[in-house]
C-alpha cells in the first residue's frame, strides 16, 4: 500500500505522532461545551480514553513478525513467491470456496515483500493511534477485522485469480472509520485538528486509489472494500468524544452496522465466481469435445470408406443401409446427446451449440443417404449432399469465429 498518510494531530504533533499534553484538563469543560475543544483538551481526552494504543502496536508487531518467518522461508524478502503465500494462508480463490474461509483471516497478516510491508505497517502507525483512541481498543479492532474481511471478501467477488495478502483492506477500514468519524462528530474536533485530519485521511485514500489503478498487480478490490466497511462501522460506532464508553455496543445503530457489514459480506460471498465449480465445469466440458473429436474423426473416416465401397460395388446396399442405419446414425445420435447435456462454460456455450448444430446434420446427411438406398429417389441423394455441405460450412463459421476472438484478445 502506498505511503498517504493521515497525519493524525496536526503540525505541532506529526513528527512524532500522538502525544499526550500536560496541560491541565477538566472533564466537565469539553462534555458541557464540546464545540469549544481547543487542540490541547483534544489531545487530553484522547489519552484519557486510552493512554497507549496497544492494539494498533501489537497489529504491527504481529504482521511484522509474520514477515520474518516469510523472509526466512522464501530467502528473498523484496519478493515472497506466490506459492509459499498460499503455504502460508493467503487468499487463494480455489482453496477459499473448496472449505478454507480461515484464509480471509490469516491473509490479514501476510505480505508480498518488504516494501508492501513496510508501507502498511507505517500507514497503520500513523491511522491507528487516532482510531484506537476515537474508538476505543475493542473498537478498533473490530473495524479493523471486519473491514479486513470484507476487503478480501471483495476480491474474490472482484477477481478471484492470484493470490491475494496485505493488511490494505483492514487498513483502508482504519482510514474510513477515522472519515466516517469526523463527519459524523464534526463537533467533537477542533476545527485546525477536522481539517487536518480530513485532508490527510483522503489524500491517503485519494492516491492509495490511484496508484492501485495505476500500477499492476495491486488488489483495489480488497482496498474498496476495506473502505466500504470502514466507512461503515465507523458511521455506526461514533460517538462524541466525551461520551463514557468510545461504542455503545447495544445501541440500535451499532447493531445495525454490524448486521449491515455481515449482510454485505455474505453478499459478496454468495455472487463471487465459483472458481473450483467453473474448473469442474470447464475440465468435463473439455473432456467431453475432446471425446467428440476423436468420434467424429472416426466416423468421418468408415463413412468415407463405406462410400468408397459402395461406388466400387464392394459392398452390398442392404449391408450399406444396415451399417447406416445400425452403426454410424446411432453413433451420432449419442455424440449429440453427450454435447447436449454437457454443461458449458459460459464463454463455450457457442460452440456447444454449434457443435450439437453440426453433428445433428452431419447425422441427418447420413438419414437422407440411408433414404436414398431405400428408396432409388435422387432427391433423397441430393439431399445428403447439401447436409454435408452444410455441415462443412458450420466448422468453418466457427474456425471463424474463433480467430477472430483469438485475434480481439
Amino acid at each position: 500500500m502506498p505511503q498517504g498518510g493521515c497525519r493524525a494531530t496536526g503540525g505541532r504533533a506529526e513528527k512524532s505522532g500522538l502525544r499526550r499534553r500536560p496541560a491541565a484538563y477538566n472533564p466537565g469543560f469539553p462534555l458541557q461545551f464540546p464545540s469549544l475543544l481547543n487542540y490541547d483538551t483534544f489531545i487530553n481526552v484522547l489519552f484519557s480514553r486510552v493512554p497507549r494504543a496497544d492494539v494498533t502496536r501489537a497489529l504491527v508487531v504481529i504482521n511484522s513478525v509474520v514477515f520474518a518467518a516469510l523472509a526466512i522461508a522464501a530467502v528473498n524478502p523484496m519478493q515472497i513467491p506466490p506459492d509459499l503465500l498460499i503455504r502460508f494462508g493467503g487468499n487463494f480463490a480455489p482453496l477459499v470456496q473448496q472449505g478454507e474461509g480461515w484464509r480471509f483471516f490469516t491473509a490479514l497478516f501476510l505480505h508480498g515483500g518488504l516494501l508492501h510491508v513496510g508501507l502498511n505497517m507505517l500507514a497503520l502507525h500513523q491511522a491507528g493511534q487516532v482510531v484506537e483512541r476515537l474508538f476505543g481498543r475493542w473498537g478498533f479492532l473490530t473495524i479493523y477485522v471486519i473491514a479486513g474481511l470484507l476487503g478480501n471478501a471483495a476480491s474474490l467477488w472482484w477477481k478471484p485469480g492470484p493470490v491475494s495478502v496485505g493488511a490494505s483492506g483492514a487498513i483502508f477500514g482504519v482510514y474510513g472509520a477515522l472519515l466516517a468519524y469526523l463527519l459524523r462528530q464534526r463537533g467533537s474536533v477542533p476545527t485546525e485538528v477536522f481539517r487536518e485530519m480530513r485532508s490527510g485521511t483522503l489524500g491517503f485514500i485519494g492516491y492509495s486509489l490511484f496508484a492501485g489503478f495505476s500500477i499492476p498487480g495491486i488488489d483495489n478490490a480488497a482496498h474498496l472494500g476495506g473502505l466500504v466497511g470502514g466507512l461503515l462501522l465507523g458511521a455506526a460506532f461514533a460517538e462524541p468524544l466525551v461520551s463514557p464508553k468510545p461504542v455503545r455496543w447495544l445501541a440500535p445503530q451499532v447493531l445495525g452496522g454490524l448486521l449491515l457489514a455481515a449482510a454485505l459480506g455474505s453478499w459478496l460471498w454468495k455472487e463471487s465466481p465459483q472458481v473450483v465449480r467453473n474448473f469442474e465445469i470447464g475440465s468435463a466440458y473439455q473432456q467431453t469435445i475432446r471425446q467428440f473429436a476423436l468420434e467424429e474423426q472416426e466416423l468421418l473416416r468408415e463413412q468415407a470408406a463405406l462410400m468408397d465401397a459402395m461406388r466400387q460395388k464392394r459392398i452390398t446396399e442392404a449391408a450399406a443401409l444396415d451399417k447406416l442405419e445400425h452403426d454410424f446414425i446411432p453413433r451420432w445420435d449419442r455424440a449429440i446427446t453427450a454435447l447436449s447435456w454437457r454443461e458449458a462454460p459460459d464463454d463455450y456455450e457457442w460452440q456447444r451449440d454449434e457443435l450439437v448444430h453440426y453433428a445433428t446434420t452431419r447425422r441427418d446427411a447420413l438419414k437422407a443417404l440411408a433414404q436414398a438406398i431405400e428408396t432409388h429417389q435422387a432427391v433423397w441423394i441430393e439431399r445428403s449432399r447439401t447436409l454435408q455441405v452444410q455441415a462443412d460450412n458450420i466448422l468453418l463459421q466457427m474456425r471463424l469465429r474463433k480467430s477472430v476472438e483469438a485475434a480481439g484478445r
